[in-house]
């Protein structure tokens, strides 16, 4: 009777979702080109996962660096889009502090303006290899 209760307690709460902490999928999407086509790929991907898997069911980040920082400019293009991926999908932005540094010394010690809420990294390769060794599967539109 006892292993009955205890299976039926398990199936229960492997059936239900959003009972664990943790998300039962994990992707990386790699921005690193100014190319609005491929930034668009990306944000959608991260879009669609959240919603075909579910928001709660998949953890998404999108790793930002070299030309692929014109993606999280505060007044860019798609800083819209990329608020509310944040906001409305709980997908992660990262971006690497050695792009942003590089962009301010070719821009005269003046600093990109990034989208609040958009995490620093010490490197996005390094971020992407973190990523990576955590179970994170890797995307690169």
């Amino acid at each position: 009777m006892k292993i009955r209760i205890l299976l039926s307690l398990l199936t229960f709460l492997l059936l239900v979702p959003g009972l664990s902490n943790a998300a039962d999928r994990k992707m990386v999407i790699q921005v690193n080109s100014k190319d609005a086509v491929i930034q668009k790929m990306a944000l959608n991907s991260a879009k669609n996962l959240k919603r075909m898997i579910g928001k709660d069911a998949i953890d998404v980040e999108v790793v930002v660096y070299g030309p692929g920082l014109s993606l999280i400019k505060s007044r860019g293009r798609a800083a819209d889009k990329v608020k509310t991926l944040m906001a409305d999908y709980d997908v992660k932005v990262s971006v690497c502090n050695g792009a942003l540094k590089a962009y301010a010394k070719r821009h005269g010690g003046q600093e990109l303006e990034v989208i609040k809420g958009v995490s620093r990294v010490p490197t996005g390769a390094l971020r992407i290899l973190e990523l990576q060794e955590q179970g994170y599967a890797y995307l690169r539109p």
